[in-house]
């Protein structure tokens, strides 16, 4: 099981897996994204994957 949080709130994950196109990269697409992010500006992403949570990444939500 995937899950996805984008500062702080829990996003649903629509695929995680190989990319296709470039051995060893896996992708992560989730959404939509809750409207309650709207305007929040620079939050946390972080991706868990078989109980392991990712690093932090940093994106701005205008």
């Amino acid at each position: 099981m995937v899950l996805a949080a984008i500062g702080g709130s829990e996003v649903p994950v629509l695929f995680a897996g190989p990319q296709g196109e470039f051995a060893g990269l896996d992708q992560v697409d989730v959404g939509p994204l809750p409207r309650s992010l709207a305007g929040r500006g620079e939050v946390n992403v972080v991706v868990t994957a078989a109980e392991t949570a990712s690093n932090a990444v940093t994106i701005v939500i205008e």
